[in-house]
């Protein structure tokens, strides 16, 4: 029971940690219409590396599907174990 509570608040701090990266992200790129100005002013590199680490934690894979030259594929895995440098 105590196991289960603790995974519990693991996650509740895992979630609120991408919420507020998720919120601070959005602000800093977000510009009112009537303002002119962003509602906060920094350099969001920091805030998305927390954000990418917290989705990651979740399990949670944030990209393109198939940005490789894989069409969303698989990688192939080759086993070079038994070829000797000859072949």
């Amino acid at each position: 029971m105590e196991e289960q509570d603790n995974n519990r608040i693991e996650t509740i701090v895992k979630v609120s940690i991408l919420i507020w990266s998720a919120t601070l992200l959005t602000l800093s790129y977000w510009q009112p219409p009537e303002g002119g100005r962003k509602i906060v002013n920094f350099d969001p590199t920091f805030i998305a590396s927390i954000f990418s680490a917290s989705t990651a934690s979740l399990g949670l894979s944030i990209g393109k599907k198939g940005n490789n030259n894989n069409n969303g594929k698989a990688p192939k895995i080759v086993d070079n174990k038994d070829k000797t440098e000859n072949q």
